[in-house]
């Protein structure tokens, strides 16, 4: 039975990068049928999922989304526990938030070394502020009780801040009692071709002299540093710490297990451990390292460099009236194009593509759906 998952698993990989729906499904031999998961949670997709579940009786759900609502990741987990489906995420790929409430509902729950699992407190948006919602955790933990999973669990789930995220790792995993199968590499066959972290492809074959030298030791990811950069979101909890230099920052980072990046902010001396990052945003007076290789991260826009003083963050936005508007914009080209504008002092970007620019850079509020960015000088 494993290996008719992994089947599926393998062809994910593959399949993963020609789908551009958000939910579809392939059916393969043996009557299983593999469906894909992708992106953002909004009202509609459960309906959308089970529509499409209804038309199979066995498959495995393949995740890759930052979250969305929690109530329609919770009704894709009981349409997931009710067909016994089983469910993954690939390689590099991501479940957060509501997304992670649907994959632990699979009878199987695959996952890689790579992969990312996360989960937060359920919040509540009052004017753009979040608050943890006690009536929205309450119903996550009846909802992980009908999976049949333990309170450790249930308390491990819901115990992240709402800003933050708690990283599921296989010895977490291990020490709340949560059944996983994790997935690996080990199972290929070498293949001609560059050996990982350097050295020779004759190092497997004895020597044939008396001389034994060392094999290379395997080398982890190199830190990249980013000098006025911000790398948002993905923080562990308890953030952040305060310390009084960036390597300090880099050792904290060093010292944690589950973190992959950080960013310090050198005009308050605090630092922010992040069990990930995807994308560089301009930010003056912060700096911020992740370690793997640039292709990793995206950047937001133009790198401007030292010389420009301006900050772009997420969940933010300034209110006034704008003195220009646009359609159909980027949050690349909406920052850059309020750079280039010298009455420019801020501007929003929304997700449905409004980009706003101001002449002015307060006052601010929170909004979830909005990136902000002003001059600083």
């Amino acid at each position: 039975m494993r290996g008719l998952w992994l089947a599926c698993f393998l062809l994910f990989s593959w399949l993963s990068h020609a789908w551009a729906a958000n939910i579809q499904i392939e059916k393969l031999k043996d009557d299983i049928s593999l469906i894909s998961v992708v992106g953002e949670f909004t009202e509609g997709d459960d309906a959308h999922f089970k529509n499409l579940a209804i038309t199979t009786d066995k498959a495995v759900v393949f995740f890759d989304s930052p979250g969305g609502l929690a109530g329609v990741g919770m009704e894709i987990g009981r349409t997931i526990s009710i067909k016994g489906f089983a469910t993954g995420v690939d390689r590099k790929a991501m479940c957060a938030s509501s997304c992670g409430l649907a994959w632990l509902a699979g009878k199987i729950r695959f996952i890689t070394p790579t992969s990312k699992v996360g989960f937060h407190a359920v919040f509540k948006d009052d004017a753009g502020q979040k608050d943890v919602s006690s009536a929205g955790n309450a119903l996550v933990g009846s909802y992980l009780q009908q999976l049949n999973l333990n309170a450790n669990v249930i308390v491990y789930v819901t115990d992240a801040a709402p800003g933050a995220m708690q990283w599921l790792t296989a010895d977490d995993a291990k020490r709340i009692g949560l059944e996983i199968d994790l997935l690996t590499d080990d199972d290929p066959p070498p293949q001609a071709g560059p050996v990982p972290f350097g050295g020779d492809t004759s190092a497997s074959y004895a020597p044939t002299t008396v001389t034994v030298t060392p094999p290379p030791q395997p080398q982890g990811p190199a830190w990249r540093l980013y000098e006025y950069t911000d790398l948002p979101g993905y923080d562990l909890p308890g953030m952040p710490l305060k310390v009084f230099t960036v390597e300090n920052c880099k050792l904290e980072c060093d010292g944690n297990d589950r973190c992959r990046a950080f960013t310090f902010n050198e005009a308050h001396n605090v630092c922010f451990l992040k069990g990930m990052a995807s994308e560089a945003m301009q930010f003056s007076g912060a700096v911020s390292g992740y370690k793997g290789s640039d292709g990793d991260i995206r950047r937001i826009g133009h790198d401007f460099g030292p010389s420009l003083q301006f900050r772009t963050s997420r969940n933010v936005e300034i209110i006034g009236k704008p003195f220009a508007k646009f359609n159909g914009s980027t949050l690349d080209a909406c920052q850059d194009q309020c750079i280039a504008t010298a009455a420019c002092e801020g501007f929003n970007y929304y997700r449905n593509g409004m980009c706003f620019m101001f002449k002015a850079r307060k006052p601010t509020r929170n909004n979830l759906l909005s990136v902000a960015g002003s001059r600083t000088n």
